[in-house]
């Protein structure tokens, strides 16, 4: 394993590439991916500018906590009590809010394991942090396989008192530098995916029309311009799937011509975004500039407003991971 570090303004990007030709550029803010590349190729897409990446609002690779997705006018109705949080999308509050984890300094430790390494970050998030109740201490692992090409993103927490937690990673894949990922093929093991009231907050899960249907392997930019999605204010995909089947095995994958993502997650749902509203033309570190659908957010959650599946207890572990797989077709 290969090990690379540079620090720039106060923060750290720490560089890991094992022996079949992944690497990930982590850094300790947000804890967050900035890159992804396999055989020398980039798999995800993040604002060419490091200083950019650290500055975005559109959480490019970050952790997003303590709740991914979004809270109608910043209330967390949780037992029995109204929580009042910080709001960032309107009168909503997105991924945790205008400091949410997203923009924190996570500290970081690297860790040498039997067959790969890891880098470790950790936060403690006061009691009503943004809002939230308890202390949070969070440790984000991301361990990278020596001899397989294969990344592996864990969250383990402890609270103080009864909470809900919803961590994911938010990185926009793109696989091999394309101009966008309109041709790329997606294939989500689900049948029903989450719909929205004109503010975008989830009103529940329904069969997937045949726009969000992805059982079956399909170009994302086959349906994306459907009117059901554009009458839906998303202009794209910006959806939630609960998955129908999550026995350990594969969920979701996407592939580009030469290349395949797979993945393996413990949580029961992935939202999915289609870089909806882009910076027109911002240079990005794939060497492409940025458009709609440059990239696909592919982001494990809990399903939206399961507040009881999300419940994390004082004083006990709340474990939960995702993985990356990642091959070259025709290998």
């Amino acid at each position: 394993m290969i090990l690379e570090s540079v620090e720039m303004d106060g923060v750290t990007f720490l560089k890991m590439t094992n022996a079949v030709g992944l690497s990930v550029l982590l850094s300790d803010y947000g804890a967050g991916i900035y890159e992804i590349r396999y055989l020398g190729e980039a798999m995800n897409i993040a604002p060419k500018d490091k200083k950019a990446w650290l500055k975005s609002d559109a959480y490019f690779g970050k952790t997003v906590g303590r709740l991914a997705g979004r809270v109608a006018n910043g209330k967390l109705d949780y037992l029995g009590k109204t929580y009042t949080l910080s709001v960032n999308e309107g009168k909503n509050t997105l991924h945790g809010g205008k400091e949410g984890f997203s923009y924190r300094l996570f500290k970081m430790d690297v860790v040498h394991l039997g067959d790969g390494v890891a880098a470790d970050f950790y936060l403690i998030s006061p009691a009503l942090d943004m809002g939230f109740p308890g202390e949070c201490a969070l440790r984000v692992r991301y361990f990278l396989k020596e001899d397989e090409p294969l990344l592996r993103i864990s969250y383990q927490s402890k609270v103080s008192e009864q909470t809900p937690l919803n961590f994911t990673c938010h990185t926009y894949f793109n696989l091999g530098g394309e101009k966008n990922v309109d041709r790329h093929l997606l294939h989500v093991k689900s049948h029903q995916s989450e719909t929205y009231d004109s503010s975008l907050i989830p009103q529940g899960f329904k069969a997937s029309p045949s726009c969000l249907d992805f059982s079956e392997k399909k170009r994302v930019g086959k349906d994306i311009d459907d009117p059901y999605l554009l009458n839906s204010r998303t202009a794209g995909y910006d959806h939630c799937f609960l998955f129908s089947n999550n026995d350990g095995g594969v969920v979701l994958s996407l592939e580009s011509e030469h290349f395949l993502f797979e993945l393996k997650t413990s949580l029961p749902a992935v939202q999915i975004y289609s870089d909806n509203y882009p910076h027109p033309e911002m240079p990005l570190n794939n060497g492409q500039r940025e458009e709609r659908h440059s990239g696909l957010a592919i982001e494990p959650v809990y399903a939206p407003l399961d507040y009881h599946a999300m419940t994390a207890l004082p004083f006990e572990t709340k474990k939960d991971f995702i993985e990356y797989h990642f091959s070259k077709k025709g290998e």
